[in-house]
């Protein structure tokens, strides 16, 4: 079964790959329930050679 580990760092996406995610959700601004990560942060984490789901949600909230 496919593991998919939600990141909020590019760190955090080398510890998911390392213990053996299948693919990230990268994800900024964890204090309001996740945002789009930076451009360079996407980036960097397709880099790294696991597939990458980057969220995107230009604000913090509720999704209405």
């Amino acid at each position: 079964m496919p593991l998919e580990v939600c990141c909020y760092s590019l760190s955090s996406c080398i510890t998911a790959q390392r213990a053996g995610a299948h693919r990230v959700e990268l994800c900024a601004g964890a204090e309001v329930g996740g945002t789009t990560p930076l451009r360079e942060t996407i980036i960097a984490a397709l880099d790294l050679g696991i597939p990458v789901v980057p969220m995107v949600r230009p604000r913090g909230g509720d999704f209405l």
